[in-house]
């Protein structure tokens, strides 16, 4: 017989939990300062919930197969999906588990993330599966960090996670963009435990998505946490066609997690979002700096007409990806020319492959971008080397940045699932931005602008040459979307691209100023920073 927990008022379903097949891990704690007493309390409490439960003992996707692992800083597995037949067996393997003496502390963050990533690794698929992880916390929670972290892991997943926690807060306040009732955090059981036990059975094993329950919980934000959110697509060759409609639908579903501003020309609350592309240039490297406005801040001011726009005038583009001066341009142009800008402001870069730019250029950039509060999360779809998207990413970067291999429907599924835990990350403020660990890069650059300001004009990409002693540049203006940012400067075979926002000087007076037998160390004085995109 099942369990037929039900909550007053609604109608008494007496029905095998749980209700649909249910792959369920349970996470023991054993860290130093857990005695044997409390440990054997445990086991015994997880004794007690496998003993209500439907457990499969056979192929037919029915009940709930259980593993158990233990955890302190690493973690181990004491009873395996495979290590059993029956119930019976299973109640058996749980009574011999016996507690082990340690040294280590308790990282829970990481235990979660193990089990995201390595017990749940092999498990049934199918719509109606479910995947459920209990954990026992019983002393001071550590790596708050990675407890965030593995919350994002858990959501992307839909792995359901309860926590049994002697420290709840750092819990409760990781779960709480969850408004299902899905990511519980109940007190650590005393002698009396029925109740708590009853929340774990009603709002998680034995729920019923088609029976709605009283476990659904109201998503509380600060007052001041509003976004303006630029996403930076690649629009280049690099990204195939059945990709770029992906792309379109990720962007699409991504954007149903801000509450957009009704009026985003003029109020000073609600998010606005912001759609660029970018495909900078061509073969003959002479129509470079292209970034296409496909809408600002001030646009739209609702989801549909956002939606509309991305599915019916969103129009692919060729070239070769330059992050870099894409993002470059978002960071002079885009936020500083928007009215009411919001306290926090993210950048969401979405690359299909290779970055047609130097490494340290699109470093120097996106660190340029960080010490000045931006947060940069990037989504890679394809080839793109590891370490130039993690220069590019914000910290940290397992918040911050996702890496795929060539994008199919359950990659993308997983992106919006992440994504909506960050954006209450963001906008509860776990993460420092700037970070810590960036302080004394930023202040040698906040330094370097402060300098370059006070001598009257501001560079803030630089001289570079891109063209062979034969070619000389034309001088053109360089198209960024809305108005011209970069010009090329002409030299008797040599070229040089400077990016000139706002206030722009003739290139005339400029060149007067450059000399051509100057060490690129030399012509830095000139620049606000010197670094090749090529």
């Amino acid at each position: 017989m099942g369990i037929g927990i039900h909550p007053p008022g609604e109608p008494v379903m007496i029905e095998k939990c749980p209700a649909y097949p249910t792959e369920l891990v349970f996470a023991l704690d054993n860290s130093y300062d857990i005695t044997e007493e409390s440990f054997n309390k445990t086991r015994d409490i997880i004794i007690s919930i496998v003993s209500d439960l439907n457990i499969r003992e056979n192929n037919c996707p029915v009940g709930a197969r259980v593993a158990v692992v233990s955890y302190h800083s690493g973690t181990s597995y004491l009873i395996r999906w495979s290590d059993y037949n029956s119930k019976k067996q299973l109640l058996q393997q749980l009574s011999q588990i016996k507690y082990e003496d340690t040294t280590e502390s308790r990282d829970v963050g990481n235990a979660m993330r193990f089990v995201a990533r390595n017990v749940f690794k092999r498990t049934y698929a199918g719509a109606n599966v479910r995947r459920v992880a209990v954990f026992f916390s019983n002393g001071q929670a550590a790596g708050r960090s990675s407890i965030i972290t593995a919350t994002m892991e858990f959501s992307a997943l839909d792995i359901s996670p309860t926590v049994f926690a002697f420290d709840e807060s750092v819990f409760l306040e990781a779960f709480g963009f969850d408004n299902t009732g899905a990511f519980q955090v109940i007190p650590v059981p005393s002698n009396g435990e029925n109740q708590a036990l009853e929340r774990l059975r009603h709002c998680t094993l034995c729920y019923d998505k088609c029976f709605p329950n009283a476990c659904i919980q109201e998503t509380f934000l600060p007052e001041d946490s509003y976004m303006d959110v630029a996403f930076l697509l690649d629009n280049s060759r690099n990204i195939a066609n059945d990709e770029f409609k992906a792309v379109k639908a990720l962007v699409s579903s991504v954007i149903d997690n801000f509450n957009i501003a009704s009026d985003p020309s003029i109020s000073n609350t609600g998010d606005r979002i912001a759609l660029l592309s970018y495909s900078p240039w061509d073969s003959t490297r002479r129509n470079m700096g292209t970034v296409k406005t496909e809408f600002d801040f001030t646009t739209y001011n609702n989801q549909l007409l956002m939606k509309n726009h991305i599915q019916t005038s969103f129009q692919q583009l060729n070239g070769e990806a330059t992050i870099g001066r894409a993002l470059l341009w978002t960071t002079e142009n885009l936020f500083p020319k928007t009215p009411n800008l919001r306290k926090h402001k993210v950048i969401f870069v979405i690359s299909a492959g290779e970055n047609y730019e130097r490494e340290e250029f699109v470093k120097t950039i996106a660190l340029r971008a960080k010490c000045q509060g931006y947060i940069i999360f990037v989504v890679s779809l394809g080839s793109t080397h590891k370490g130039d998207m993690e220069e590019l990413a914000s910290y940290p970067l397992d918040q911050h940045l996702i890496q795929l291999g060539r994008i199919h429907k359950p990659d993308l599924n997983y992106i919006v699932k992440f994504l909506k835990p960050f954006v209450y990350s963001v906008r509860r403020g776990f993460n420092q931005y700037p970070p810590p660990m960036l302080e004394d890069a930023c202040r040698l650059i906040n330094l370097e602008r402060e300098y370059n300001q006070s001598d009257g004009f501001q560079f803030v990409t630089e001289l570079q040459e891109v063209f062979s002693e034969e070619n000389g540049f034309t001088g053109q203006e360089l198209n960024s979307g809305r108005e011209s940012s970069f010009v090329n400067l002409e030299d008797n075979g040599s070229g040089y691209l400077v990016y000139l926002p706002s206030q722009m000087f003739e290139p005339q007076k400029l060149m007067f100023n450059y000399e051509k037998n100057k060490k690129s160390a030399e012509i830095a004085s000139l620049t606000s920073a010197t670094f090749s995109p090529f």
